[in-house]
């Protein structure tokens, strides 16, 4: 049996790491939308069968722009400006039985970045260390780096320029300094395209940190007048001052590496608390404030 072209998608769009309701997926557009959404069975780049399983996330149809989104179950579908893909048509669609399909489609638009490699380590200093390598770049604007410690909620903690337009093979790095989490963290990189398109890496995993907060505070014994500064804090904290009965005098909040300040303390011992809301960790230190 012939089937008619209009089974065929016309082109697709890969988007890893996208935002949606899957991390990573593969939009197929067609001339106008199908009846009955075909079940995705399995997508062959340069011949060879991937082994990633697809699920449907839903269809958009506006006329112009009609396309069917599907999650890709491992975020690892490589880069490709043609593939080949098997779809199932349900019973009923073109005739009784099921009706499979294979069509072999181009992509939507070159692909911006070709990641060639990503790794993440903590290295002996307790810093992580990000390395990743490129083999082409189209168009590409800046690498995000994003970590999460519960790999679900990630935030940027730095930006790498990228190479633009490049055929040859492009090595960066980057190196987190600000990561005292005691459990695993997790990184990725948002690659993102000079038109505001972008595709995430894989996700890495790094142990925890081994390294002890060494907050330094200054100066101490301190006068009633002068600014005191916590130093040394490597992310958002939380510190604390209370007097020796345990009244808490000040509070006072850090949502970045760096340093903090408390003033207008009047004379007497203190006791200093350091919250690390990265890693948990609580440290308490004396201050002594005189005339």
């Amino acid at each position: 049996m012939v089937f008619s072209q209009d089974l065929c998608p016309t082109q697709f769009l890969r988007n890893n790491g996208n935002s949606g309701p899957c991390a990573s997926h593969i939009r197929l557009y067609f001339a106008s939308c199908p009846s009955a959404i075909p079940s995705l069975d399995s997508i062959a780049t340069d011949g060879v069968t991937q082994p990633e399983t697809f699920t449907v996330i839903g269809q958009t149809c506006h006329g112009n722009n009609d396309y069917i989104d599907y999650c890709i179950s491992d975020n690892n579908l490589p880069p490709a400006a043609r593939v080949t893909i098997f779809l199932t048509y349900p019973g009923q669609t073109i005739n009784a039985s099921s009706t499979h399909i294979a069509c072999t489609i181009a992509s939507a638009g070159p692909t911006p970045v070709v990641l060639s490699s990503f790794t993440a380590q903590r290295n002996q200093s307790n810093d992580v260390l990000l390395n990743w390598t490129t083999q082409q770049e189209i168009n590409s604007s800046f690498f995000s780096i994003e970590r999460s410690y519960n790999n679900t909620t990630f935030g940027e903690v730095g930006i790498v320029t990228a190479a633009g337009n490049s055929s040859i093979v492009h090595s960066y790095s980057f190196n987190d300094n600000s990561n005292n989490n005691t459990n695993e963290s997790f990184y990725r990189i948002k690659m993102v395209d000079k038109d505001g398109r972008f595709t995430y890496t894989p996700i890495r995993t790094v142990s925890g940190s081994s390294a002890t907060a060494d907050y330094k505070i200054y100066p101490n014994p301190a006068f009633g007048n002068s600014k005191i500064t916590i130093s040394q804090l490597s992310g958002p904290s939380v510190i604390k001052v209370f007097d020796y009965s345990g009244r808490m005098i000040k509070s006072v909040s850090v949502n970045n590496p760096g340093n903090a300040e408390i003033n207008g303390l009047l004379r007497g011992m203190y006791l200093v608390q350091i919250n690390d809301q990265n890693s948990g960790k609580m440290i308490v230190k004396k201050l002594s404030v005189i005339n």
